[in-house]
C-alpha cells in the first residue's frame, strides 16, 4: 500500500503492557472495553477500505502538508508523474519530484491564498508513446489546526489528442465545404436551406444569406418540381437512401440552369432528419450535347431536320392519324436542273440555292408540318391531319408557286422549280418506309412529265421499280462475273504525313460498260440484301490484299472496311470475320471495321455485344460518317470503338462556315476526351488541312492527299516510304 502518514504513535512504557496483561488475566473484560475494541476494529476496517478506494481511483491524488512535504500519494499519481517508490513515503519534500515549475508555483499560491487552482496543464516529454499531457486541480483543506493541499491529477493525453483530431476534422470539413468545386446544400425535411457553400451561391447567383431564406421548391424549375417532390418524399419515408438525377434549377434572374444533383439522407446530432445535396453545374455540357444533338438531327447546310428526325416525325404523324382516323400526305421534292446550276455557277451557288429553297419551303407550311432535307437537292414534306388529296394538292401548288420566284445567284437571275411526288397514308402505305418509297416513285413520275409539277402515287408507277429489278439482276451477275473491284484511299497521319492505313472502297466495272457509281448501286444492294454477299467479298478481298502487301515486304498498313447495315445486323458478323481472318491469315490488329452510327442505334444492345466480340479478337472499330446519324456521346461510350470519322459534309465548309468549324472542333475535343482517334473525311484543300492540324485532328483522307486508287498505286506509295514507316506524302497536293 502506497498510502503513508507521519502520525506519531502514543507514548508508552514497559510497565503498561504487563499491567494490562495482569488486568486481563485477573479481571473479566468490561462492556466498555469490549465496545472500545470493536470500535478500533471497525476503524481499522474503514481505514483499510478508504486506502483501497483512494489507491484504486482513476485520478491521481497527492496530499501535501503546509511544509510542502508529501503526506500520501496513490498509485495513479505515482504513475502520472513517474515518481520513484520512495517518493511516496511520508516526509519527502515536494520539490524533489514535482514535474513542472509552473505547477510548483500554483501549489505555493494555493497554500498561501487557499484559492482553488483548476485546469493546470503540464506536458511531459520523453515518454515512449510521445508527449503526455496531464491536468491538475488543487484544493486547500484544514486539518488539526493546519493546512493540507489535495493535488488531483488526470492523464488527458487521449482526450487532448481526440479534441485536436476533432478540430482538425472540423477544419478539414470547413475547408472542403467552403472550397468545393461543386455546390453543397444542407436541407431540412421541409426543404428549407439550412446551410450552403459559396459555390452553390455562385451557381445560382444568390448570396449565401439569400439562399438561407429559401426552400428548394422555390429554386426548382416548375417542370421538374413534381418529380423532385416525389423523390424527396420517398427519401423522407425511407424508401430510398439517396438519388441522383439531372434537373433544372432557377437562377436569381429566373433563367434555368442544368445541374446534376445528388441527394442523400442523414441525421444530425439530435437525431433530426436532414438531406445533404451536392449540385454540379452541367449547363456547358448540356449546351454542347444539345448542339451536337442538333447537328445529329439537322442538316448542316440548311438547318432543316435530316432523315433521322424526319423518320421520327413521320412515324409520329402516322401514329396520330391512326388514332384520329385522319390522313397524312408525304411529299418527295426534287429540284429541277439543279446539276445545271452547280455546273455553271459553282457549288457555292448551289448551296446558296439549297438554303433559299429550304427557307421558302419552311415558310410555306404550318407549324405542325415538317420539311426535311433528304440529301443533295431532295426534300421531304410531311403534312399531318389531311382530309384527302384535295388538301395535299392545294399545299403542293402553294409550294411550287413559292419556289418559282426569282433568285439572284452570282449576278444571274434564276427561277427555281421542283418536281413533287405525293403519297397518302393509309391509301398508299401504312409505314414510313413505304410512304417515302411511294412518294419517291411519284416524284419520278412528275419529272417524267417535264418537272415543275406534282403527281400522286399510282399503282402503275412501275418504271422505277422495273429499273431497280433490272439493276438487281445485273448486280447478281456482277458478283458471279467478278465485276467488282476494290480501290483504296490512303488514311494519312496529319501531324507527320505518314500513310497510316487505307480504306477499301467498292467499285463496279461492268464488262464493256462504264464504271457504275457506288451511289447508284449500293443503296439497291442494301435494299435487296445483295450487300451481304458483296460485303463478304469486299472483306475477304481486303484482308487478302493486306496479307499480300505484308508478304511482299512492304511496311505494315492498316486496312479499313465498311460494314453495311444488313451485314452487321443480319448475320453473325463476328463469326464471319473470325473465319475470314483464319482463311486469309490477316492479322486482326491490321484490320479496322467501319460502322455508321445509324446502324449502331438500330439495335444498340446487339451492336454492343457484336462489337465486344470483334474487339476481343484484336480488330479495331470505327464510327463512320459521324454526325449524319442519330447517336449521343453517352451512347457511344458503351461501344468499344477506337476511331471516330467526321463526315465530309462538315469538313467541306469548315473554312467558310463558322458553324461547321465549331462543330468539327467540338467533335475533335469530345472524341479526344473519350480517348478516340479522329479521322476527317473528304479533305480537299490545304486550308482545311491546316485547320484540322491546328485543332488536333489525328488523321485524314481525301483528294488533298489522294483519290481512291488501285492496289498497285498503294504498293508504290508503301515502297517509297522510309523503312518502318508509312509513306510521308505531300498533304497539300492530290496524288
Amino acid at each position: 500500500m502506497m498510502i503513508q502518514t507521519n502520525e506519531t504513535p502514543a507514548p508508552h512504557t514497559d510497565v503498561a503492557p504487563s499491567l494490562h496483561a495482569a488486568a486481563t488475566q485477573d479481571q473479566p473484560e468490561t462492556s466498555e472495553a469490549h465496545a472500545l475494541r470493536d470500535a478500533h476494529a471497525l476503524l481499522g476496517q474503514n481505514r483499510n477500505y478508504l486506502e483501497q478506494v483512494i489507491d484504486g481511483m482513476p485520478a491521481g491524488l497527492l496530499v501535501i502538508d503546509a511544509e510542502r512535504r508529501v503526506r500520501s500519494m496513490n498509485r495513479m499519481m505515482a504513475e502520472l508523474i513517474d515518481a520513484p517508490e520512495e517518493s511516496a513515503s511520508a516526509g519527502h519534500p515536494l520539490a524533489r519530484w514535482l514535474p513542472d515549475a509552473g505547477l510548483a508555483a500554483r501549489v505555493s499560491d494555493a497554500l498561501a491564498t487557499g484559492m482553488p487552482q483548476d485546469h493546470i496543464l503540464v506536458s511531459l516529454e520523453g515518454h515512449p508513446d510521445g508527449v503526455r499531457h496531464l491536468e491538475f486541480n488543487i484544493r486547500r483543506t484544514e486539518q488539526a489546526g493546519g493546512y493540507m493541499l489535495l493535488l488531483i491529477g488526470q492523464d488527458i493525453t487521449f482526450r487532448r489528442k481526440a479534441r485536436l483530431r476533432l478540430q482538425e476534422s472540423e477544419e478539414f470539413f470547413r475547408l472542403t465545404f467552403s472550397q468545393a468545386a461543386v455546390g453543397i446544400v444542407l436541407l431540412g425535411p421541409d426543404g428549407r436551406l439550412l446551410r450552403v457553400n459559396g459555390k452553390m451561391a455562385q451557381i445560382l447567383g444568390y448570396t449565401e444569406i439569400e439562399l438561407l431564406q429559401r426552400f428548394f421548391q422555390q429554386l426548382t424549375h416548375v417542370d421538374d418540381l413534381p418529380d423532385e417532390l416525389t423523390l424527396v418524399k420517398r427519401l423522407r419515408d425511407g424508401e430510398i437512401s439517396d438519388y441522383q438525377r439531372e434537373r433544372r434549377l432557377l437562377r436569381r434572374d429566373g433563367t434555368p440552369i442544368w445541374v446534376n444533383v445528388s441527394v442523400s439522407t442523414m441525421r444530425d446530432a439530435y437525431g433530426n432528419q436532414r438531406f445533404i445535396s451536392v449540385v454540379e453545374d452541367i449547363s456547358r455540357r448540356k449546351g454542347a450535347e444539345e448542339a451536337l444533338l442538333r447537328v445529329i438531327n439537322h442538316d448542316a447546310l440548311t438547318g432543316l431536320p435530316n432523315r433521322v428526325l424526319l423518320q421520327d416525325r413521320l412515324e409520329r404523324a402516322i401514329a396520330h392519324a391512326h388514332r384520329a382516323g385522319s390522313q397524312v400526305a408525304v411529299m418527295f421534292i426534287d429540284l429541277d436542273r439543279f446539276k445545271h446550276v452547280n455546273d455553271t455557277l459553282g457549288h457555292d451557288a448551289g448551296d446558296q440555292l439549297i438554303v433559299e429553297i429550304a427557307r421558302r419551303l419552311a415558310g410555306s407550311l404550318r407549324e405542325s408540318d415538317t420539311v426535311a432535307r433528304q440529301g443533295g437537292d431532295e426534300f421531304v414534306v410531311v403534312l399531318p391531319e389531311m382530309t384527302g388529296e384535295t388538301d395535299a394538292a392545294r399545299v403542293a401548288r402553294k409550294l411550287l408557286d413559292n419556289l418559282f420566284q426569282p433568285l439572284l445567284l452570282c449576278g444571274q437571275e434564276v427561277f427555281p422549280t421542283g418536281s413533287i411526288g405525293i403519297a397518302m397514308y393509309p391509301r398508299d402505305g401504312t409505314d414510313s418506309a413505304t410512304l417515302l418509297k411511294c412518294a419517291d416513285s411519284a416524284m419520278y413520275g412528275s419529272k417524267g412529265e417535264g418537272g415543275n409539277g406534282f403527281s400522286f402515287y399510282m399503282a402503275d408507277m412501275g418504271a422505277q421499280t422495273a429499273l431497280h429489278l433490272r439493276m438487281e439482276s445485273e448486280l447478281q451477275r456482277a458478283l458471279q462475273r467478278r465485276e467488282f473491284v476494290l480501290h483504296y484511299q490512303p488514311v494519312v497521319d496529319i501531324a507527320t504525313g505518314h500513310l497510316g492505313g487505307v480504306e477499301a472502297l467498292l467499285r463496279w466495272q461492268p464488262q464493256g460498260k462504264p464504271m457504275v457509281s457506288p451511289a447508284d448501286f449500293i443503296p439497291l444492294a442494301e435494299e435487296t440484301g445483295l450487300i451481304v454477299p458483296i460485303g463478304e467479298w469486299v472483306l475477304e478481298t481486303a484482308m487478302a490484299q493486306q496479307v499480300a502487301w505484308q508478304q511482299g515486304g512492304l511496311p505494315p498498313v492498316r486496312v479499313s472496311v465498311n460494314l453495311s447495315a444488313r451485314q452487321f445486323l443480319g448475320q453473325d458478323v463476328a463469326q464471319r470475320v473470325a473465319v475470314l481472318l483464319e482463311k486469309t491469315g490477316c492479322d486482326p490488329r491490321a484490320l479496322t471495321l467501319e460502322i455508321t452510327e445509324s446502324v449502331l442505334m438500330q439495335n444498340p444492345v446487339a451492336a454492343t455485344a457484336t462489337m465486344a466480340r470483334l474487339a476481343a479478337m484484336g480488330v479495331q472499330l470505327a464510327i463512320d460518317d459521324f454526325g449524319t446519324g442519330y447517336s449521343s456521346l453517352a451512347s457511344l461510350k458503351r461501344f468499344p470503338i477506337h476511331s471516330l470519322k467526321i463526315d465530309r459534309s462538315f469538313v467541306s465548309d469548315l473554312i467558310d462556315d463558322a458553324d461547321d468549324a465549331a462543330i468539327v472542333d467540338a467533335v475533335i475535343g469530345l472524341a479526344h476526351s473519350m480517348k478516340l482517334n479522329v479521322i476527317a473525311e473528304g479533305v480537299e484543300t490545304a486550308d482545311q488541312l491546316a485547320f484540322l492540324l491546328a485543332h488536333g485532328c489525328d488523321q485524314m483522307q481525301g483528294f488533298c492527299y489522294s483519290r481512291p486508287v488501285a492496289p498497285d498505286a498503294i504498293e508504290a506509295l508503301l515502297r517509297a516510304a522510309p523503312a518502318g514507316q508509312g509513306q510521308q506524302g505531300n498533304l497539300t497536293t492530290a496524288a
